[in-house]
């Protein structure tokens, strides 16, 4: 009886590392989502900026290096 037990074990074990998988892989999938997400604000901002400096001029200027 002790190998039913081992392969019961082992079985629990298996699944729970499916488990595992299965929930890294939704996190993956809402990080892309939240990427996808950071890029667009992004490049909407880098978008306004761009006209701000075509009508105002430049914004941001290297510091001195004195």
């Amino acid at each position: 009886m002790r190998n039913s037990d081992t392969i019961k074990a082992l079985a629990v074990s298996i699944e729970e590392k499916d488990n595992q998988i299965r929930l890294l892989l939704a996190q993956q999938g809402n990080n892309e989502v939240q990427i996808a997400e950071y890029r667009q604000i992004v490049k909407e901002l880098s978008d306004k900026l761009k006209l701000y400096e075509s009508k105002y001029g430049t914004v941001f200027r290297p510091a001195r290096k004195d």
